[in-house]
Formats: C-alpha cells, structure tokens, sequence
C-alpha cells in the first residue's frame, strides 16, 4: 500500500526532533541570558553617582519698577499755569517741570509781609509805652504774641509760593503725567510721576514661606523679560518682607538690578530665578532613572559590575527639578545608576552597559 511506503522517513524525523529536544535542553543558557527569568539581558547606560554643591533656584515672576519713584504734586489749589514735560522726557535735577497761575499765592505773600510789617512797628509803639509805664505788660506781651504770629504767617505763605511749582528732585524720567495745562488742580492731586534712574531697577515678586526662608539679602538673581527674550539681567535681593500680604500669603522680595539698558520699561513682567546662597551637598540623578517615586521618596536601578546585574534601591527625595532629582541619602559616591532602560528592568537582572557616564550640573 502506498502509506506503508512513507512510513520510515515520519519515524526518523520523529525520532531526530527527540533527539535535538533532549540535547538543548540539557545545555546551559547562552552567557547573555538572565540567569533569573532565562530571558535576554537589558541594554542600558548608567550615570556614575556623584555628590556636589547645590542650592535649589526658586522659579517665580515679578513686576518691574524704578527703584525710586516719586509722584509729585502741588501744596495749594490752583490753575495749572505751565506743564512743560511729557511722558517719557528725561529731566535734570532742580528742572521747572509744572507750575500754577501764582496771583493768589503772591498776593498771600505780600499779605503777609505787609502784617509782619505792622505787627513790628506796632511793638515797638508798645514798647516805648510801656517803658513810660503808660500801657501794661500784658499788653506788651500781646504785641509780641501778634509778631511771632506774622512771621509764622509769611512762612507758611512762602512755603505755599514754593511748592505751587514743581521742580525735579534728581536727574530722572517722567513716567506719568496726571494733569494738562489751565486744569483746576486741588492740594496734593498728583501731577506727575518721576523716576531717579541713578538708582536703578527692582523687581518686586511673592515668595512662599516655604521659599522665603531659603533666601537671604544679596542672594543673586537672573531675569528675563518676553520684550528680550535673548537678554539676561543679574541683580541682587535687597530686601525681604518680614510680614505676608494678607491678600496672597506671600512675602515680597525686592531684587535690585543698575539700569544698564533703556530697553526697560516700568511694568515689565520679569521671569526670576533666584540661587539661594545656602547649599547642600546632593546627588542630581537623571529623572529617567526614577521608576517609582513618592512625595519623600523614590527608586532606582543601581548597576553591580561584579555580576552585571542590577538592584532596586529605595533613595531619599529631596526635589525635583527639570530633567533631574535630587537626593542627600541612599546612594554612595561613585556608584552606577541605570538611567535609559530602566523601566525595562526588575530587581536581579543581568543587563549589558552601553556606556557610563557621570551626572551633575555644569556650571
């Protein structure tokens, strides 16, 4: 019968797969296999572990201002007679800037003077009454009462001639005008806005308690603005609020930079990161190396060149940043941490190093 025919070639390659069965299975595994699952070893990098100096930056916002500015106004009420600058006009110390219709603060002037006028020749009448004992002495009293009177009089009208004008109290720029020419102006209505641009720029933004107890006066300071995204301005924290704004919680931080450019303009949204001076010595390992992380907490990989494999370790978080963490615990100088490849691995297995490195910030 034609099936008798093929009966030998089906028991010899039944017997061959037997054969070959047996004779792999009793060979060891290949050296690249893990000796734990049987499957092939991980190719990963590793970052060598490596402490250092670091302090923490606080990433936050600000408004920009001149250091000092002054809003200037009148002490009496009065027609604006002359308003001779602008928005945007730079001014030198002691220049004319405003000044109002002056007849009714002279007339005062010369009101005044006229009474202490009177009031001297009529102490003198007294006076020489009662030496001749022709009038008291209370009312010789009165009589000097009515002159240091007079004097107080013109004094006050002086000072009122004086600030019915503005002049510029330093070298600066007209930030604001508040008021045009022949408007009604009361006392104290601000009329214009100047900046001492000798003193510079500060820019005022809100720390956290958390935050603000990292920061001390003179810690450094680098600022970007969005008008120059291509500039870096560095300046200084000059002054710490040791009181939080009721409305936001936070604590103002002043930072005060020259002004070195007039590419600045008074209310620029400033990006900030501040480099607190306090430092601690920590470990910055990539964020590829975490697979597991908590709020205090996280775990990593460490490499074992002995038996190339690896072990999860439990390391103290410290922060986050971007592209890194920190940790001050659980990892010794100069050891190995599997940075790409990692979430491929679990703990006890032989994985192949493509290449190490060491992990840490450049300065």
């Amino acid at each position: 019968m034609p099936a008798s025919r093929h009966c030998p070639g089906l028991v010899t390659l039944a017997l061959y797969c037997i054969v070959y069965s047996v004779f792999y299975s009793t060979m060891p595994l290949p050296a690249f296999a893990s000796p734990e699952s049987g499957k092939p070893p991980v190719s990963v990098t590793t970052e060598t572990v490596q402490y250092q100096q670091y302090s923490r930056p606080i990433r936050t916002s600000g408004i920009l201002a001149y250091k000092s500015q002054q809003t200037l106004s009148f002490k009496t009420a009065g027609p604006v007679a002359q308003l001779l600058v602008d928005e945007g006009d730079r001014v030198q110390t002691g220049q004319l800037l405003a000044s109002l219709t002056m007849e009714e603060v002279n007339a005062q002037v010369d009101e005044a003077r006229a009474r202490l006028d009177l009031a001297k020749r009529n102490l003198e009448r007294i006076s020489k009454l009662h030496k001749n004992n022709v009038v008291s002495l209370d009312q010789l009293q009165s009589a000097e009462t009515e002159l240091e009177v007079a004097r107080s009089r013109l004094r006050i009208t002086l000072f009122n001639q004086r600030y019915s004008r503005i002049d510029a109290p330093s070298q600066g720029l007209v930030l604001r005008r508040h008021v045009e020419e022949n408007e009604l102006v009361t006392p104290n209505q601000p009329v214009l806005v100047v900046a001492d641009t000798a003193r510079g720029w500060v820019l005022k933004t809100g720390l956290t308690d958390e935050e603000i107890v990292r920061v001390k006066k003179n810690d450094k300071a680098l600022i970007q603005f969005d008008a120059w995204p291509g500039q870096t301005f560095t300046g200084q924290v000059t002054r710490l609020a040791a009181l939080a704004d009721e409305r936001t919680g936070t604590f103002q931080v002043e930072i005060a930079f020259p002004e070195t450019t007039s590419k600045l303009r008074s209310g620029f949204v400033g990006k900030v990161t501040l480099t607190p001076s306090r430092q601690q010595m920590l470990a910055l390992i990539p964020v590829e190396s975490v697979v597991n992380a908590s709020r205090s907490s996280a775990e990593v990989f460490v490499y074992k060149p002995g038996d190339q494999s690896v072990t999860l370790r439990n390391i103290n978080l410290n922060f986050m940043e971007s592209g890194f963490i920190a940790s001050d615990s659980g990892l010794e100088e100069g050891e190995a941490v599997i940075s790409s490849g990692a979430g491929f691995l679990l703990d006890g297995d032989t994985v192949i190093v493509s290449e190490a490195a060491a992990y840490g910030l450049q300065e």
